[in-house]
């Protein structure tokens, strides 16, 4: 029994024994806390202060703890580099910049004053102390990734401020520390700033270079990749140390310098978080719950005088600057406690500081202890301000306008070639919504002959590796095999039963026929099927690239699916960290710009006009580079769009390109987006005429068409006397006082809105009541009749939905006029009434015979 017990002598001396409890801890007390509503990483926390040395002394911070504590600190900054948005980092820069230098500047400011004059400190120990409250842990950086807010504008800008922050404060402790040892001369500064300044360049410059080359060239699998991005991470954090930077600096750096290259959605980001918060970072919140020291706080008060006065310094100053922020850039009040919750645990750098501190002699153990009671106090209060604002913010980013329905998506795809299942796969992972709990379908088609058995084997093969590929990036999945003759209709029928909504389909680059746009199977898919179908070549693999460029045709934004394809664009860009660099053929940047501009997630674009398809060929052979990913928005056969150059394409881009994606949109209705800006996103300023000075229907109509179509010419004249001597059944009045007239014809280039006022009123034969308001609304032959009488009817409904009519009268400028319907359509106005009050009538000085007179 004796030697039993010896076993389980305090402190745990076992290795077994020590990790045992460890692994008992991270599993039991983050349950139990969440179960009582408190963040796990406080419990964890609390349970090293607990079972620490100053506690119940089971486990002893001894120098293995201090290893894996180290490690996952270090660890917890390099995910942290791996995960932020760097598409928002850059639109976010300045909030970055200007968070950054208030949540270090108050903190050092006021810190410093008060040491000084509070505590009494010199003015190095001042200065030291107050570096204190300026850096910062991103402890609470988990919780906000488990919220699914860890890509929001807010928490970007808190994440790109902590770098400036702790940058700058760990500065302060090198120069103090410097200082101490008179070692602060002009010799220091010529050594520190070029080191550090090279040392930066070497890592944002050659790490995205070499990791590049390694996961394009080293086909060693998933272990392979996860020792290198460790590898590189700890070599990283300690070549810091030699510039003189703390490691924490240089595992963010190394983040920042992998973040393209490792998408949220890959295989290889599962295994990194999943090692992280299962054991590195635990590891880091236990050994920081040790340090404390009850006891001593008990007993000694003049530690209570520091460790209170620093509290309070430290959560007073970070939530100023967490303020001062949400007043400069307009966040809302949850988004301004994310901040603050974010930027107040203390840890990483406060125990660099506090080290040095102690070591130079210039802190004594008040200090110490003052420093881990302002540790423990705001590591509780910065995860627990996350968790319950950041479920508000978490609200407001699913109720921004135009986000996804609840449609499921289910993504289809077909593999044929063992070669390339992974890299379709990994495709599908990067475009489906991580929060969706639909799985991904891949296919096998096994055509029906004396060899299917042994063939459904093979197929079968195929899948498990498909499987354990999709288990490995923790993405559900659904493997299906059909047998079929035809395995075009194999493919067709099985996207039918399991109700898909994208396919994604591999081309070897080569066609099966001179007149094939791709070979028959996938050209017979095309035919078949009306979902959005992406036909990929990728020699390399997605997560490399760099850049997506767009191709957009003419007419493509006029088709059912356009949205939702923009939005598969726009999150593959955001998984890859990528910019869009649009190519319009022939067409209106400025509209694919508001139509782009509605579409979640918000990415970086860039718009180029291009006139011609020779010009396209030309634009792409001069600027394509082995990082880019090119990606052609097509069109079916038979749609407003196509083109038959489109179906040259592929075999061009085959020649021009590593890496592209034909991708056909939708054309069922059933698209999981819908247009942000309506009919009304056809309407520009250069087509509003506010003061149609004639009292001829003919003559204001005939001026409105000309802002649309050039004067002259016998097919305006068509268009004209259609609108005017042939209207019958082309004009309908909505509204009294609102009539719309409409035509469809060859002289039309593109869908336009047009919009006249007449503000003394002008007659129409159809109506009894003075006409004010004239829509003209003009469509080109090449649109279908359906979408043509589809856009007409969406035209009338928004006018008799939008509101009071008189204030549209009253607009002075064309740009009060889109302002009126913008507002209209976000749901600001009132169902229009047919009975307006007399007095807003009044002072437009509209007279008898109004349509807005009152009968009652």
């Amino acid at each position: 029994m004796t030697d039993l017990l010896a076993h389980f002598a305090t402190p745990f001396t076992d290795p077994v024994l020590i990790f045992a409890a460890a692994m008992t801890i991270f599993l039991l007390v983050p349950l139990l806390f969440e179960r009582l509503g408190i963040p796990g990483i406080i419990g964890l926390i609390l349970a090293g202060t607990l079972v620490g040395p100053n506690g119940l002394g089971l486990l002893e911070r001894d120098a293995t703890f201090q290893l894996l504590g180290q490690a996952g600190l270090l660890y917890l900054m390099f995910v942290a580099g791996l995960e932020i948005d760097l598409g928002g980092f850059r639109r976010n820069r300045n909030r970055s910049l200007g968070f950054g230098a208030l949540t270090f500047l108050i903190p050092q400011g006021l810190g410093t004053l008060m040491a000084l004059y509070l505590l009494d400190f010199s003015l190095p120990v001042a200065i030291l102390l107050a570096s204190l409250f300026a850096s910062h842990t991103l402890l609470a950086y988990p919780v906000a990734s488990r919220l699914g807010i860890s890509k929001s504008d807010v928490v970007t800008t808190g994440v790109g401020g902590t770098i400036i922050t702790d940058t700058a404060a760990l500065l302060v402790l090198t120069i103090v520390a410097a200082s101490a040892v008179g070692d602060l001369d002009a010799r220091f500064w010529a050594t520190l700033i070029p080191s550090v300044a090279l040392y930066t360049f070497l890592i944002l410059w050659g790490l995205p270079r070499l990791g590049r080359w390694f996961f394009r060239n080293v086909k060693a699998g998933g272990v392979a990749e996860y020792s290198f991005v460790l590898a590189v991470a700890f070599i990283c954090s300690f070549s810091a140390e030699l510039v003189r930077l703390e490691p924490i600096i240089g595992a963010f750096l190394a983040g920042l310098a992998l973040n393209r290259l490792i998408p949220p959605a890959s295989t290889l980001m599962t295994r990194i978080e999943f090692f992280g918060n299962a054991l590195f970072i635990p590891f880091f919140l236990v050994s920081t719950g040790m340090l404390v020291d009850v006891q001593v706080l008990i007993e000694d008060r003049s530690a209570w005088l520091v460790a209170g006065a620093m509290v309070v310094t430290v959560t007073l100053t970070k939530f100023l600057a967490a303020w001062g922020t949400k007043q400069i850039f307009g966040y809302s009040s949850a988004e301004g406690m994310v901040l603050f919750g974010l930027s107040v645990p203390q840890a990483a750098a406060t125990l660099a500081a506090v080290a040095v501190g102690l070591n130079l002699g210039l802190f004594d153990e008040a200090v110490l202890n003052g420093a881990i009671l302002m540790i423990l106090v705001t590591c509780l209060i910065g995860p627990s301000v996350v968790s319950h604002f950041g479920r508000q913010v978490a609200v407001q980013e699913e109720s921004a306008p135009f986000t996804l329905k609840d449609a499921p998506r289910r993504t289809l795809i077909p593999l044929a070639n063992p070669a390339t299942a992974s890299a379709l796969l990994d495709l599908a992972f990067l475009v489906r919504d991580k929060s969706s709990s639909e799985p991904v379908l891949p296919l096998t088609v096994v055509p029906e002959d004396e060899n299917a058995l042994a063939q459904v084997a093979g197929a079968e093969r195929m899948l498990a590796h498909a499987v354990v590929h999709a288990a490995e990036a923790d993405v559900p999945i659904t493997p299906l095999t059909r047998v079929s003759q035809n395995r075009a209709s194999g493919i067709v029928r099985a996207a039918t039963e399991a109700r898909a909504t994208d396919i994604i389909i591999g081309w070897n680059g080569k066609r099966s026929a001179p007149r094939a746009i791709f070979g028959s199977v996938i050209d017979q898919v095309l035919e078949q099927t009306d979902q959005l179908v992406m036909v990929s070549k990728l020699d390399h693999p997605v997560s490399t690239l760099k850049r997506l460029v767009v191709v957009l045709p003419p007419l493509v934004d006029y088709n059912p699916g356009f949205y939702d394809a923009v939005h598969t664009l726009k999150r593959l860009a955001q998984q890859l960290s990528g910019d869009l660099e649009v190519l319009a053929v022939q067409g209106d940047t400025e509209r694919l710009s508001a139509h782009f501009a509605g579409v979640k997630p918000d990415v970086r674009v860039r718009y180029h006009g291009i006139t011609s398809w020779a010009a396209l060929r030309r634009t792409l052979r001069e600027t394509l580079t082995p990082d880019d990913l090119v990606v052609v928005m097509s069109a079916r056969p038979g749609t407003v769009a196509y083109s038959s150059y489109l179906e040259r394409l592929p075999g061009e881009l085959a020649n021009l390109a590593d890496a592209f994606v034909v991708l056909y949109p939708s054309e069922q209705a059933y698209s999981s987006t819908e247009e942000p800006q309506g009919v009304f996103a056809l309407l520009h300023r250069e087509h509003v005429l506010l003061d149609l000075q004639t009292p001829s229907y003919a003559e204001a109509i005939e001026r409105l068409l000309y802002t649309a179509i050039p004067k002259g010419g016998v097919q305006t004249q068509r268009v004209l006397r259609m609108l005017v001597e042939d209207d019958i059944g082309f004009s309908s009045e909505v509204l009294p006082g609102v009539l719309i007239s409409h035509a469809r014809e060859r002289g039309i280039r593109q869908p336009t809105l047009c919009l006249g006022i007449s503000r003394q009123g002008l007659s129409h034969y159809s109506s009894s009541h003075t006409i004010y308001v004239i829509v003209l609304l003009l469509s080109p032959a090449e649109l279908p009749m359906q979408a043509h009488l589809a856009r007409l009817s969406e035209v009338s409904q928004q006018l008799a939905h939008a509101g009071q009519i008189s204030r549209l009268v009253s607009c002075k400028t064309p740009e009060e006029v889109l302002a009126w319907f913008a507002q209209s359509r976000s749901g600001e106005r009132a169902r229009t009434s047919r009975d307006e009050p007399r007095e807003v009538i009044g002072a437009l000085g509209v007279t008898s015979g109004s349509p807005f007179d009152a009968e009652g």
